[in-house]
């Protein structure tokens, strides 16, 4: 809506925005030979040196480095990809090449060109002549998004400088710099503009799909490997990890995956702080966690079933001793990174939008349901793990057929991780947006998928209008 006290745009205008990709949603390099190790554009499978094929020990290897080394910021970096028929050289220069072109191409088009026609009464009178200079800020995802907030600022200084010099000799205004973000891009936002100081250089910032407080998909996908069936699956899935195995020595190994669990202040869509819990076999609750820190009673959790990390699954060719002791230094910092941001750490002018439909069920909780014939775990039986979600307690069998001996579990207690079932996007759960504090939040009831989530005709219409809402603002 035209603020009616701006009955005019005096001079022309730019405006600088800069798009922070999710997960997974930038181009990684070996840094020291600059051999492509994720290649989001490399067939359905997304990877030229075959993390989709790869066991545990090989995507660890290509994700995380040799046996004998911890996870390292250093290892990778950002590959900044090559001029086509899409990506021009100045795409190039302004960091499009870095991105997941299949996820993103389309709504960095967008938003470059839609500005050249808006619609009526959409845009301050007289801005006809309104340039959106599109930048993006691809990432080392792996890392701590502390580290890559930082380097956000860098990106964010470029494209203001470029944007100055290229109307230097014109007439135009450059208008203060507006950060989109998608997902975990959001949690590299707000590191740069509420821990690195960076928010009085930017007008405002657009959150699409932020898991604002984390997801519990993140401790779900870790312990039970990620989603997707068939042979095309999900990207996740085939390079991070189909099971427990191979998405610890993958994701448990990675500080920016670390930072996406759910932290000290995250709510279930309900209100609930209370997101892990197990129910006994006639349905009943048996416990519910976190009682006051995910951190200490979840994370850190060497003992229980149900903790999130299998030590000896972060390191399966190396010292899975160092590798845990490097996972909970990750996690320390984890800890204190969730506690600067809090609840309310965000940009003054920030909008967000999120999922709140029922189309892509997100988990806002984790169900371990009993489905076997004892709640109890038997003290003297044998632990089956299938990785994928489901424990079973009991003992192996070993009996006759006509084809030989064969050999089979029995079950006495059987705990299954149950499918999700919140509104969402299939990966961050509507509380993540409903609780937050300080941002002007939106629900989508149409909902959309959390990758394709800025394909939305809902979200993109957000987007311009908000966008529109803040070149007025700075009139």
């Amino acid at each position: 809506m035209v603020n009616s006290s701006v009955q005019t745009c005096v001079k022309p205008v730019a405006l600088p925005i800069i798009f922070v990709p999710g997960i997974m949603g930038s181009r990684l390099r070996e840094k020291q030979h600059g051999e492509i190790v994720w290649e989001p554009q490399d067939s359905f499978f997304g990877n030229a040196y075959g993390l989709a094929w790869a066991g545990a020990k090989k995507k660890r290897r290509l994700m995380i480095g040799a046996p004998d080394s911890g996870y390292s910021p250093d290892y990778l970096e950002v590959d900044p990809g090559q001029v086509d028929d899409f990506l021009s050289q100045e795409r190039i220069d302004r960091g499009w090449g870095g991105l997941m072109q299949g996820s993103y191409a389309s709504f960095m088009a967008w938003l470059e060109n839609m500005a050249e026609t808006p619609a009526a009464g959409q845009v301050p009178r007289g801005c006809f002549n309104l340039h959106y200079e599109v930048w993006a800020h691809p990432y080392n995802w792996t890392d701590d998004n502390l580290n890559s907030g930082k380097a956000l600022g860098e990106t964010v200084a470029k494209a203001v400088a470029e944007t100055t010099q290229k109307y230097r000799d014109t007439d135009v205004q450059v208008l203060k710099p507006v950060i989109v973000t998608h997902s975990m891009g959001g949690l590299v936002a707000r590191a740069y503009t509420q821990i690195h100081g960076g928010a009085s250089d930017v007008h405002g910032v657009i959150h699409g799909a932020l898991p604002s407080d984390g997801a519990p998909a993140a401790y779900k996908r870790i312990v039970a490997g990620f989603e997707g069936g068939g042979i095309r699956g999900t990207i996740e899935r085939h390079v991070l990890g189909a099971n427990q195995q191979e998405a610890t020595a993958t994701a448990g190994n990675m500080p920016g995956v670390l930072e996406l669990l759910p932290n000290q202040t995250h709510k279930s869509v309900d209100g609930s702080t209370k997101w892990l819990f197990a129910t006994g076999h006639d349905g009943s609750r048996l416990w519910a966690k976190p009682e006051a820190n995910p951190y200490g009673e979840i994370y850190r959790n060497e003992q229980d079933w149900w903790r999130l990390i299998v030590k000896e699954y972060l390191n399966p060719e190396g010292d899975s001793g160092a590798a845990f002791k490097q996972f909970l230094t990750s996690l320390k910092d984890a800890a204190k990174f969730h506690a600067q941001l809090g609840p309310s750490a965000f940009h003054p002018n920030t909008r967000m939008f999120y999922a709140n439909g029922s189309g892509h069920p997100a988990f806002d909780h984790i169900e371990w349901k009993q489905t076997a014939q004892e709640d109890v775990i038997p003290t003297d039986a044998e632990r089956n793990n299938d990785g994928r979600g489901t424990l079973e307690w009991g003992q192996w069998h070993t009996y006759a057929t006509p084809y030989g001996a064969q050999t089979t579990f029995l079950a006495e207690t059987r705990y299954e991780i149950q499918p999700a079932d919140a509104p969402g996007d299939g990966t961050v759960h509507a509380g993540s947006g409903k609780y937050v504090s300080g941002p002007m939040s939106e629900p989508l009831t149409n909902g959309f998928e959390h990758q394709a989530a800025f394909d939305s005709t809902e979200a993109r219409r957000l987007t311009a209008r908000w966008l529109f809402d803040m070149v007025e603002e700075q009139l």
